[in-house]
């Protein structure tokens, strides 16, 4: 089964003028924020955001084994990533069978793919890559590949050593680690409000309002200090929320960069707390127990409008370089917009490019 190419511009004789491009399937970045990748049906496209500027595409027509439908793609550092395909099972096509491959950027085209894994999951709903580790999610179950050469399966039942989390009363829509592993970040299907727990014990650490209206949540991300947390949705808004200092221990080593083929980052530097960040929760503090959670919870601290957007966006912090968001929309725009860290407010985009495809 051939992937499923654009349609083409015709002329009103039916002559093909300019190909149509490709729509983009999927987007995501890496987990330093400083690159991304953007899949489409017949291939994907790596880029840096700092300058924007594409480092690597990996088309069917240039060579490689791109015969079947991409569906998406993740991004382990600038060069390795791991591509998602459905392709047939047999020869009538009847059957679809799931297979992610893994990529070298590094190499040539004709060698770039390193490995592949069939989902033993059916339908790869999504998968995550860190490390030496991969989690697919599938229909049921999620498996958990170690080295990409064996895997054990990872059941959504509670065991013993788990940690339940009662995060909403509506059904989770979207979640996200901390870099240091210590906390999780959830969004119900409502799309109102965010909470954020210990992942040591499941404790409630924090509640933040993204509004009143229903939402659906496109993306949660934490800053790599843990100090901020980003989310996009439907309402064409990213919104960035201050977290309170919980002072807890951390689950995995911050420094942790294993296979990360990029350069160290500097540190980030340390800002004061905002006087603003916690204003619409703290006039309200005294009442706190008495009001609906509308009055106590954390509203946003910074915001940017996307303009005209009823596109999906993934949002991202730049290790490289702090109190920054990056936007990447999957209609293709690009911002980078910096927040001020005390004052909060309206984020004005430094950086926007209409079409980062066209680079």
């Amino acid at each position: 089964m051939a992937s499923t190419l654009s349609s083409s511009e015709l002329a009103d004789d039916g002559a093909v003028l300019v190909p149509a491009p490709d729509p983009l399937v999927h987007v995501a970045f890496n987990q330093h924020g400083t690159h991304f990748v953007a899949a489409t049906a017949t291939g994907f496209y790596v880029f840096s955001c700092h300058p924007l500027e594409r480092v690597m595409r990996r088309l069917g027509s240039d060579g490689c084994t791109f015969n079947f439908n991409v569906t998406s793609a993740q991004l382990l550092t600038r060069s390795q990533l791991a591509v998602a395909t459905r392709r047939p099972n047999d020869v009538s096509g009847a059957v679809d069978d799931h297979v992610i491959d893994f990529w070298n950027g590094m190499c040539k085209p004709k060698d770039a793919r390193t490995n592949t894994v069939r989902s033993p999951c059916g339908a790869v709903g999504g998968f995550r890559l860190r490390g030496d580790h991969m989690l697919v999610a599938g229909e049921g179950t999620a498996t958990l590949f170690d080295g990409v050469h064996w895997e054990k399966e990872v059941r959504r039942r509670g065991r013993a050593g788990s940690v339940s989390v009662r995060a909403h009363g509506s059904g989770v829509a979207c979640l996200a680690l901390s870099r240091d592993g210590r906390l999780l970040a959830t969004a119900g299907s409502r799309g109102t409000l965010l909470r954020i727990f210990s992942t040591a014990d499941g404790t409630k650490l924090q509640e933040l309002r993204r509004g009143t209206d229903g939402a659906d949540i496109h993306c949660i991300a934490f800053s790599p200090d843990s100090k901020w947390l980003a989310v996009s949705s439907d309402k064409a808004t990213v919104h960035v929320f201050s977290i309170d200092d919980f002072n807890l221990t951390s689950l995995t080593p911050e420094d942790d960069h294993a296979g990360d083929d990029l350069l160290a980052a500097p540190p980030v530097p340390s800002f004061p707390t905002p006087a603003t960040t916690n204003q619409s929760s703290s006039r309200m503090s005294f009442l706190k127990g008495y009001l609906p959670t509308y009055f106590s919870s954390k509203w946003s601290f910074a915001q940017f409008r996307i303009p005209n957007a009823w596109t999906k966006c993934s949002v991202a912090f730049d290790q490289r370089h702090p109190n920054t968001i990056t936007i990447v929309c999957m209609d293709k725009r690009f911002y980078h917009c910096e927040f001020d860290p005390v004052k909060g407010g309206d984020m004005v985009p430094g950086v926007y490019h209409e079409n980062f495809m066209d680079l």
